[in-house]
């Protein structure tokens, strides 16, 4: 699941643009309630940090939407899911931006446009059944490839 990636966001830091990281102080799937998310710049050194909040039932409020939705834990965007900031790890690609959240993200959309032959995992919120339709389109294979070595080369820069 993708959620399975939220140990850690490369974000752009607003404060300069730099890469920076948005962890959580404690477990870091979305349903756990009342842990600490922390901002750290790695560049300037800016720090923020965040308590999520929770609807009435002591549960997290989560949207599965690809728009910030403040005091959402906001889930399938080009940003962090506590902040908002935009990814680090980002870039145009066949007109869409692709994104990932860390290495680990990266790594695993790479594997997956590189499968000659990719499995169907039929569940809603599983990563494939997230992944749009151009990503995995046969004939952008190339492009997205190219996008995501681009990439690779942009987060080991620093």
């Amino acid at each position: 699941m993708l959620e399975s990636f939220s140990y850690e966001f490369l974000v752009a830091c607003p404060n300069c643009n730099s890469k920076s990281k948005v962890i959580p102080l404690g477990e870091h799937y979305p349903y756990s309630t009342g842990i600490t998310k922390r901002f750290i710049c790695l560049n300037c050194g800016m720090t923020n940090e965040i308590i999520p909040k929770n609807n009435s039932f002591n549960q997290s409020i989560i949207s599965y939407s690809s728009n910030w939705n403040e005091g959402f834990k906001n889930i399938g965007g080009a940003f962090d899911w506590y902040f908002g900031y935009p990814l680090y790890l980002q870039i145009l690609c066949c007109g869409q931006t692709s994104w990932a959240y860390n290495l680990e993200h990266l790594e695993y959309l790479k594997n997956y446009v590189q499968a000659e032959l990719r499995e169907c995992r039929p569940y809603y919120l599983s990563v494939e059944s997230r992944l749009p339709l151009w990503m995995k389109s046969a004939k952008n294979r190339n492009a997205v490839f190219n996008a995501i070595s681009k990439l690779e080369k942009k987060a080991n820069q620093n």
